[in-house]
């Protein structure tokens, strides 16, 4: 049978970027928002086990809905191509976090996870990770270690 005098089949256009991303943070929200929904928000002076929980998601409920109602007004598309050097890097430097942190503690493992990460766009440069991982390192080790006073191991054991 011959295919002459029959229309392409067209595509049809993707939703659009704020569309779909404002579904999976109201979907997320709202998910969070349920599973938590029996735990207890406490007082605010002792605030409890439900608090962040509900917090979490009542925010990503309020930036789903801001992204679902701002795509009425917006015309940015779908990028159907998957970047996979930043996919796979970013994953990669998670994983070597906790490894390595395992291994050798808090600012060896935040230096390595920014060295593979600061890789994942070509633009970037050894430098920006070497700052960067200093300064996270720091700020990571003063925030948990001193501040908090969590039993973290900083260097290896």
């Amino acid at each position: 049978m011959s295919q002459q005098g029959t229309k392409p089949r067209e595509l049809r256009p993707l939703p659009s970027a704020d569309l779909c991303s404002g579904l999976m943070f109201a979907g997320l929200g709202v998910a969070i928002l349920w599973v938590g929904a029996d735990y207890s928000l406490g007082v605010p002076s002792r605030i409890g086990p439900g608090y962040v929980p509900r917090l979490l998601g009542v925010l990503l409920t309020a930036i789903g809905l801001f992204l679902i109602v701002r795509s009425w007004w917006t015309t940015e598309g779908i990028d159907p191509t998957v970047a996979w050097r930043p996919l796979l890097l970013i994953s990669a430097a998670t994983v070597a976090f906790a490894l390595v942190f395992e291994a050798s503690g808090l600012v060896p493992a935040i230096l390595v996870s920014v060295g593979i990460a600061n890789c994942a766009t070509p633009e970037n440069r050894w430098s920006t990770a070497v700052v960067l991982g200093g300064v996270l390192a720091f700020f990571a080790w003063l925030l948990f270690v001193k501040g908090l006073s969590l039993p973290l191991p900083v260097w290896s054991k």
